[in-house]
Parts: C-alpha cells; sequence; structure tokens
C-alpha cells in the first residue's frame, strides 16, 4: 500500500550534495517527514567535459551540477503565513541535515548554510491547492550607475594608495555574512572580536596619551579588557566625557556573555535576535570608541 502524506515540497539547491544517493531519508519528527535529494547534471564545465567519470565535487555554486529536493510531509501549514512558514521549514530540515552531510563528507566542508533565496523553484501542494515561487538567489536589483561609479573610484583609489581595511573592519563584514547565512553563532564571535580588538586599541592609546607603559597597558588589556566593565573602563579613561546610553553598553555586556559561552562553555546555538544585538551594538559601541580617540 502506498503511504499518502498531507504535504509535498519540492525545490532545489544552489549546489550539488555529490556524496549520496536518492534514497529517501526518514526524519522520525512528529510529522512523518521523509526528503530524498537527487543529483541533476548542469552544462559540462570545461574543465571536465572530456572526463566523463569525474565529479568536481569542489563545485560550490551548481556549475557542474545541483541537487532537487523533494520533501513529503503530513505538516499542514496556515494558509495566511504558508509562504514564510513553509520555506522557514524546508531551511531548518536542510540546513541540519546539511551539518550532518558535512560531517560525513569532509571534503564538503565548502557548503554554507542556506537562505530562502537559495530555495529554487519552491514548489508546495497540500491537498489540490499548489502554491509555486522562484528563487532568483539573492533578489534582483536595479543597477545605480552612480553607486557603481562611486565604489569602483573607491576601489581605485585604495589600490593606488595600498590602503588596507582595518581588520574590525572585516571583522563585521564577517559578521553581516555570518547572519545572512542564518549562521547566527559565528555572527556574534565575529561582532565580539571586532568590538574587543577596537578597545584594546582605545586603551592603548589613551594609556600613551597618559604616559603608562605599553607593558601596563597591556597587562591591564589582558586582566580586565572584555571581561571587566567597558563602561567603568571608559569613565576612568575619558573622565567627564558623555558616554553612549546605558542600553549600548548592557547588550555588548550580553553579547560578550553569549560570545563566553561559546569558546568556553561549548554552547551550540544562538539567536536571531541575539546576533542582530551584538552585531548592532558592537558596531554603535566601535563608533564611540574610534570618535573618542
Amino acid at each position: 500500500m502506498v503511504k499518502t502524506y498531507k504535504t509535498t515540497i519540492k525545490t532545489a539547491l544552489p549546489y550539488c550534495l555529490y556524496n549520496i544517493d536518492g534514497r529517501f531519508f526518514e526524519l522520525k519528527d512528529c510529522f512523518d517527514t521523509k526528503i530524498r535529494f537527487s543529483k541533476k547534471e548542469t552544462v559540462p564545465n570545461r574543465r571536465i567535459s572530456f572526463s566523463k567519470n569525474t565529479e568536481t565535487i569542489r563545485d560550490r555554486w551548481g556549475i557542474d551540477a545541483y541537487s532537487e529536493v523533494d520533501i513529503y510531509t503530513n505538516k499542514v501549514f496556515d494558509q495566511e503565513i504558508e509562504t514564510a512558514e513553509s520555506e522557514n521549514f524546508v531551511l531548518d530540515l536542510i540546513n541540519k541535515l546539511i551539518k550532518k552531510y558535512r560531517y560525513y563528507a569532509p571534503n564538503s566542508v565548502h557548503l554554507i548554510p542556506l537562505i530562502r533565496e537559495d530555495l529554487f523553484g519552491f514548489n508546495l501542494l497540500t491537498g489540490n491547492a499548489g502554491r509555486m515561487s522562484i528563487g532568483l538567489a539573492g533578489g534582483i536589483k536595479p543597477i545605480d550607475p552612480l553607486l557603481n561609479h562611486r565604489i569602483s573610484n573607491q576601489l581605485e583609489e585604495d589600490l593606488a594608495n595600498k590602503k588596507d581595511i582595518p581588520f574590525w573592519t572585516e571583522l563585521i563584514l564577517n559578521a553581516q555574512q555570518y547572519l545572512y547565512q542564518t549562521d547566527y553563532r559565528h555572527s556574534i564571535l565575529e561582532s565580539v572580536t571586532a568590538l574587543e580588538l577596537v578597545t584594546s586599541d582605545f586603551i592603548r592609546k589613551i594609556c600613551d596619551l597618559r604616559k603608562v607603559s605599553s607593558s601596563d597597558a597591556n597587562e591591564y588589556i589582558r586582566n580586565y579588557g572584555l571581561t571587566g566593565n567597558i563602561k567603568v573602563t571608559l569613565k576612568l579613561l575619558l573622565g567627564d566625557t558623555e558616554l553612549p546610553e546605558e542600553k549600548i553598553f548592557e547588550k555588548c555586556k550580553g553579547s560578550i556573555n553569549i560570545r563566553n559561552g561559546i569558546v568556553h562553555k561549548g554552547r551550540k546555538t544562538a539567536t536571531d535576535n541575539e546576533a542582530k544585538d551584538a552585531l548592532e551594538y558592537s558596531q554603535k559601541l566601535i563608533k564611540f570608541l574610534i570618535s573618542a580617540e
């Protein structure tokens, strides 16, 4: 007897899971969900066009192949919020499986968590009703010639002057990327590390102005740094200078505690809001520190 399911979902990944076959994987959840990944070849890449038995398993974005996904589940989605609810359900499911897949297929460590725009040709069928959406891999944006000209000028100027991007800026960009990719734990780590770098540099500069030796400044940073109270440190160093609002210090302290939980206690998970707060308030405090130098 063929088993029937209340909901069928079909979509495709932007890359291929080369190292699994086309079997169904039973998830053993309360919805009796099962999922299958099917490899679909694209136009052969020139590197392998004469090597029929070679697979480019380092292919990140489906140049040579991609995986179609079939999901059968008894979960029924609320029609009022069907789009977001169903896509989030699928993303959570696929990303958890990709983590397991990378564990057993270490040569696929380059595969990153998916976001909603990565679900190509999303089709959902519940009963006799169906819905389809087409993923556009990040969405379509109109060309802005003025923006293009400005960015090109900046790149040209930086290359001519051999200008380096501050490392803390690179970390903030990483945090933004991890947040976009829904990798909240790594986003928090990068945000707090950026804040720590700027704070340490700020303390060194102020200590130098106050004729405090570099060894004493470094000793203070090692013993207190971000583990101490940033607000107290700034009051001691800046005197009567007006400090940022209390909320910024509270949020940064909360992010630091989460970072410490990840690094020292093996905390595995973090939420969307925690990562957003870490990024937003670290940037606000960094902006203050740079302006106060």
